[in-house]
């Protein structure tokens, strides 16, 4: 069938008529895979069919044949009806794009088709039809597009604004990439170079970047359109956008971190200053204060009641030196990043037993014991670790009952010392075991001393030498403060 066709369709006069020899090649011409044709008379029926077009219909090639066109695709006949109706005018109908349903099994195909006239012996015989299947380009063009719009999405949440661009000449940009820079659309940024919107500072500098094709982040202050100086980072990479080499620059506005970082810098300095000047303007008066009630305690003839008012005042003296170096140590904490250490080859024990000897003489009455195990040397801050022995040790004198032993207990090990300081008078709830090292925490229940920065400024002082402070409530009874010190200090 398909010979006979094809051979009525290329008989004419004999110097038109194709040679025997080339009809092979045209059939196979014809059948050749991708492209499905149909030779149609003038009331568009099949007259012949490839077996490309017959596997977009889901049909045998000889179901089509003598059938119309609106019962084979009854769904796209009516989108192929002025198609056709323009090739039976004598028009050429090239590339027509066509979407819809050819077999109910395949789906919704899109298209591609053109339709030539056929003209014998001078008129007009019927209709070739060709139809390209582009159905998986259209598809990956969609796909294609939507993870284009997804990569757009994702860059316009990670970064403040992003643009391309060509030696220097934008070529694209996002919206707020526009609105940054003070622009209305990103139409308004395309063509012109980066150097109309860097400071003039900065040019030299990004001109090296674009140079070198660097791909690390810079720091660098733009004009936008009202004049206004803005600092931002950029991070340049190279991409393929319209088949070449470009820069993707991203971009991230900077200006609340540097004014932060400037706010900082201010507070910084203050604080310093502040440091300085508490440090300085008070600690003369109080050595003045100090020196002066020592030279009256010692001077001979003072009456009991005058004696015991300059001891008032020397005991005052010493509280108002100990609040100033908890207060300073604290600001040091809290505000330059931690205590500064001053490490050397110490004894544990011996540093302790300053600390235990002085609080005997202030605290006559109480019983303080000390146990010692093992190896106490290291490498620490002695006047530090003396602090932190004194803080746990007048933190339990304060506290605890009056009758009852304090132990402290020197240990050590391979790793480090630990010292614990328990009373079995003192008790504390579990649930408040987590707030004792918070700073300004004091007891109602008991007498003031100092700010409340004991218990906080001792953690501070373990955690600087690269220890760890803790309290645990005892089954036997009581409460123990366990700190633990590396030998080594972490400074």
């Amino acid at each position: 069938m398909a010979q006979s066709l094809l051979h009525r369709y290329s008989e004419g006069p004999s110097s038109l008529a194709a040679p025997e020899e080339v009809r092979p090649f045209l059939g196979a011409l014809l059948q050749a895979a991708g492209c499905g044709v149909a030779l149609l008379d003038r009331d568009f029926r099949a007259q012949w069919v490839n077996t490309a077009l017959a596997a977009l219909s889901g049909l045998e090639p000889r179901v089509h044949l003598g059938r119309p066109l609106s019962e084979l695709w009854p769904h796209v006949a009516p989108a192929l009806s002025p198609l056709l109706a323009r090739a039976l005018a004598g028009e050429d109908v090239v590339e027509a794009p066509l979407r819809g349903v050819l077999a109910s099994s395949a789906g919704e195909k899109h298209l591609r088709v053109g339709l030539s006239p056929a003209i014998h012996g001078g008129a007009l015989a019927g209709v070739v039809l060709w139809v390209r299947d582009e159905t998986e380009r259209v598809l990956e063009e969609q796909r294609l597009r939507a993870r284009e719009s997804h990569m757009r999405s994702l860059a316009d949440v990670a970064c403040d604004g992003h643009f391309l661009h060509d030696n220097g000449v934008v070529l694209d940009a996002n919206r707020a990439m526009a609105q940054l820079l003070g622009y209305s659309t990103p139409s308004e940024m395309i063509g012109r170079h980066l150097s109309e919107y860097v400071a003039p500072e900065f040019r030299s500098q990004v001109g090296l970047v674009l140079s070198r094709g660097l791909e690390t982040p810079y720091e660098v202050v733009v004009l936008r359109r009202d004049g206004q100086r803005l600092p931002l980072e950029v991070l340049g990479r190279f991409v393929t956008w319209e088949g070449r080499q470009v820069r993707l620059a991203a971009v991230w506005d900077i200006s609340s971190r540097r004014a932060a970082e400037e706010r900082t810098a201010h507070t910084e300095q203050f604080r310093n200053q502040l440091l300085g000047v508490v440090d300085t303007e008070m600690r003369g008066p109080l050595q003045s204060i100090q020196q002066g009630t020592h030279t009256l305690q010692q001077m001979d003839g003072l009456q009991d009641v005058q004696r015991t008012l300059v001891g008032q005042v020397s005991h005052a003296a010493r509280r108002m030196e100990r609040m100033l170096h908890e207060l300073m140590d604290f600001t040091r904490a809290r505000l330059a990043g931690g205590l500064v250490l001053r490490p050397e080859p110490a004894e544990l024990d011996a540093v302790v037993s300053r600390v235990v000897e002085e609080r005997r003489r202030t605290h006559p009455r109480r019983t303080l014991l000390m146990e010692l195990e093992g190896d106490l040397r290291g490498h620490w801050d002695a006047a530090r670790l003396g602090q932190l022995a004194d803080h746990l040790l007048g933190n339990v004198l304060q506290q605890g009952r009056a009758e009852s032993p304090v132990t402290l207990r020197l240990a050590g090990a391979v790793g480090g010392v630990t010292l614990c300081v328990h009373s079995h008078g003192l008790t504390v709830a579990a649930e408040e075991h987590s707030s004792l090292f918070e700073p300004f925490r004091k007891d109602r229940s008991a007498p003031p001393e100092g700010l409340g920065l004991g218990l906080f400024l001792a953690r501070q002082i373990a955690i600087a030498h690269g220890g760890k402070l803790a309290v645990e409530s005892c089954a036997q009874g009581g409460v123990r403060f366990i700190a633990w010190l590396p030998r080594e200090s972490a400074h």
